[in-house]
Order: structure tokens, then C-alpha cells, then sequence
């Protein structure tokens, strides 16, 4: 659902392959328009992250409150429900933690990368 939760809000996955080659062609114009976006994209990706967990907690909630007696939940079908939803809510949860580690592993190559042209393309002309 995170990834739909993405796409929907108009966050792009980033692709590591433009951002690197701007990097080694010390393409000025490339990497000012990534670094002046990538604020922006990472508001998003938050707001999209926090909307998954907060909804993925309150799921989890309702279906672990205590039932009223005489629910069907106290019935092995109605247990059987819960745990398949409970499943579910668990692959939901592993899908936002590998979204979030995705998250993290690209903001430390952006920001090495970021490192990494300024210290090797700083007084160099733009490549286009």
C-alpha cells in the first residue's frame, strides 16, 4: 500500500543512474535541479510513510480491541479472520519498513553524492 500511497501522491521512486552520471559529468544544472527538489520529495515520501503507519496502527487496533460478548471474533472462524488480518497488516508493516530503508539508503547515496560533486566539480564548466 505504501508504494500505491507513493505513486498516488506523486512521489517518483529515485533512480540512482541520473543523479550519479550528473555526478561524474559535473552537469551543474542536473544536480541543482535534484538538490532543489529533493526537500520537496522527502515531505512527501514522510507524509505518504506517516498516513501507512498511522492507518497500519489503527487497524491493528481495532481488530485487537476487546470484543463484545456474543461477537463472532470468539469463534474459531472469527479467529481465523483476525489472524488473517492481522497477516496481512503484518505485510503491510514490512512493506513500509523496506519503503523506509529504501528511504534512508537513497538519502545517504544523494548525499554523498552531493559530497561527492562538491568536492570534484566545484569551478568546473557545466557539461551541457
Amino acid at each position: 500500500m505504501i508504494l500505491s500511497l507513493l505513486l498516488l501522491s506523486g512521489v517518483q521512486i529515485p533512480d540512482s543512474a541520473p543523479a550519479l552520471d550528473a555526478v561524474k559529468t559535473c552537469n551543474r544544472v542536473e544536480i541543482r535541479k535534484m538538490i532543489n527538489s529533493e526537500p520537496h520529495r522527502r515531505t512527501i515520501f514522510a507524509a505518504a510513510a506517516y498516513a501507512e503507519q498511522r492507518a497500519i496502527a489503527d487497524e491493528r487496533a481495532a481488530l485487537l480491541a476487546p470484543q463484545t460478548a456474543g461477537s463472532a471474533a470468539g469463534t474459531p472462524a472469527g479467529q481465523a479472520s483476525t489472524a488473517n488480518a492481522l497477516g496481512q497488516l503484518d505485510g503491510r508493516q514490512k512493506q513500509l519498513d523496506d519503503a523506509r530503508a529504501i528511504e534512508s539508503s537513497w538519502r545517504e547515496l544523494f548525499d554523498e553524492m552531493r559530497a561527492d560533486f562538491l568536492a570534484n566539480c566545484n569551478g568546473r564548466k557545466d557539461a551541457q
